[in-house]
């Protein structure tokens, strides 16, 4: 005979659903209760299902209509995350609803009955019973766990060979069970034997399912049927379930977020905003382009930069914010013209034009950079000065002229220039921005760049310096510097001319070795002190020329000589 049965509870018959409860509730035939305890299991569901819902929240309100940092509808990976913690909700609540469905139904708590001749496990609408009838052997173990007690198994060991076990968490309570287990037993046998029909029925509340007599509860059903309770029986219909929800909930909450974002954004009035909007929002889109780059030129213009102002020219060529880019660009450039013209040599009406249309000229080229072009004697200059020398050399006795040119060549050159530029750029930098106007070194200027330009000659000044111990001999250089700023389409040029002779005695600091026995100056060393007076009176005329000697740009510079 069959030890094991799988009853459905809905097709029992109302007798017998009775005579269950009957047993189930009375101590003269129930040996043992395992019966669920409602409340640490309802806590248990409870918890499963408020923790995915904290998860959930957190999940959803993570950056929440932040325009920048909610990613939004492009985030839907996280439907995965929703549909696993909304089946976590969906299947703790279902719980829940199936065990009020079944305290309900059964008139007493779910859990697994222990009869005289049957182990009965109600849990759900699938009964399972166990019948004691063909029990091979019945174990009861004691656990124990570094000497002190566990728990007790009974395991019944049926006449099939399968094995049923029932766990009890109490010594005593397992003692006593097996005890009344032992007892009952024999009152059933004893009710067989007399033929007790009703105690029989206590002991057994199944037993007419055992009896066979009632074959649809056995629950038998079609494949399809089979299928649908292998279904429910893996919880697909809460999945799908949970998946849904999900993409609705996935849905709904970006809907809002969008609308948040949008109002963030509106209220925030920023370019990152606007263009996190962009990125991760969907309704809005075509207001918010639109929008953006008057957005962006309001955030621009609290910054005073041209640079920026500039590149939204290119960035947005077809907006209408253009004519006002274009106006708060001439509202810096007039700004920095009328800070200059505070500083500046007011007699020199010619300088003061000179530099507007050098900043008109920048402004509507959209190009701040003034070339600093210095333009050197020739080496062929400088050898008819080095010949020159030569020739001064027969009008004095007993000395030898130094050669010249090779110190005022290119090489020499180049580092007193840029020490020019660099003053001029630091000048300049204390009223315009590098985006307004820039100063900078250019060897080659095209004609149709703004440029300051440097010329220069060196010619001998007719005087000889000569050493007090020795029979080499200088000649003295005259320096004409001739400058003018040049701004293409314009006629106008300031200019300024500046002649530096050379002092009527000067001293050359050098250092030698004790092992060397030559005590003079280096040749090229005396040449390059009378270039370095030169080009130090270049630079104090240039600030003079541009600034008042009380500006706060003419100090600054006289200090940094």
């Amino acid at each position: 005979m069959r030890a094991f049965y799988q009853l459905d509870y809905d097709a029992l018959p109302r007798d017998v659903k009775k005579q269950l409860a009957r047993s189930v509730r009375s101590p003269d035939y129930l040996v043992h209760a395992d019966a669920m305890s409602n409340r640490s299991w309802y806590l248990r569901h409870a918890a499963l299902m408020a923790a995915c819902i904290f998860f959930i929240f957190l999940a959803a309100s993570s950056s929440f209509g932040d325009p920048v940092n909610d990613l939004a509808w492009d985030n839907t990976g996280l439907i995965v995350w929703y549909a696993i913690l909304f089946f976590g909700v969906v299947y703790a609540g279902h719980e829940i609803w199936q065990r009020m469905q079944l305290s309900t139904k059964f008139r007493f708590a779910p859990g697994c009955y222990l009869f005289p001749l049957a182990l009965v496990d109600i849990r759900s609408n699938k009964i399972a019973v166990h019948d004691l009838a063909q029990l091979r052997k019945l174990d009861a173990t004691h656990h124990e766990s570094n000497g002190r007690y566990q728990r007790t198994i009974f395991s019944f060991n049926f006449n099939d060979g399968t094995r049923k076990d029932l766990v009890i968490n109490n010594q005593n309570l397992a003692e006593a069970t097996l005890g009344k287990f032992n007892i009952y037993k024999t009152k059933a046998k004893d009710a067989f034997h007399n033929r007790d029909l009703a105690s029989l029925y206590g002991f057994d509340p199944l037993l007419d399912v055992r009896r066979n007599k009632w074959r649809e509860a056995h629950g038998a059903a079609s494949l399809g049927k089979r299928f649908i309770n292998l279904m429910t029986q893996f919880k697909v219909p809460l999945l799908v379930l949970a998946i849904f929800i999900a993409a609705l909930f996935w849905y709904g909450r970006n809907a809002a977020a969008d609308k948040k974002m949008y109002l963030n954004a509106k209220h925030l009035q920023t370019e990152a905003a606007y263009l996190g909007y962009l990125a991760h929002g969907k309704f809005k889109i075509t207001e918010m382009q639109a929008e953006l780059p008057r957005v962006v030129f309001n955030e621009v213009q609290k910054k005073n930069s041209v640079t920026m102002l500039r590149q939204l020219k290119l960035r947005f060529p077809q907006s209408d914010i253009l004519p006002d880019v274009a106006e708060e660009i001439h509202v810096l450039y007039d700004s920095s013209m009328q800070k200059f013209r505070e500083q500046a040599v007011n007699s020199d009406t010619a300088l003061i034009r000179s530099m507007e249309q050098l900043l008109k000229f920048a402004e509507e080229h959209d190009d701040p950079n003034v070339a600093v072009n210095f333009i050197r004697p020739t080496d062929s200059d400088l050898s008819q000065l080095d010949a020159v020398l030569k020739l001064k050399e027969k009008q004095i006795r007993g000395k030898q002229i130094i050669p010249a040119a090779k110190y005022f060549a290119n090489n020499s050159a180049a580092v007193r220039e840029t020490r020019i530029i660099q003053g001029i750029r630091s000048a300049f930098s204390s009223i315009f921005p590098n985006d307004v106007l820039s100063f900078n070194a250019s060897p080659v200027a095209p004609d149709n760049a703004p440029r300051l330009q440097i010329t220069y000659q060196i010619e001998p000044s007719g005087e000889i310096f000569g050493s007090e111990k020795h029979d080499n001999a200088f000649v003295g250089m005259l320096v004409r510097f001739k400058a003018a700023l040049i701004v293409p389409e314009t006629k106008d040029r300031w200019k300024f001319d500046l002649e530096v002779t050379p002092p009527d005695t000067f001293k050359v600091e050098y250092q030698t070795s004790s092992r060397d026995p030559v005590k003079q100056a280096p040749e090229g060393q005396v040449y390059a002190v009378m270039a370095e007076r030169a080009f130090d009176k270049l630079a104090l005329k240039i600030n003079a020329a541009f600034f008042r000697p009380d500006s706060a740009v003419y100090m600054k510079q006289l200090k940094n000589q």
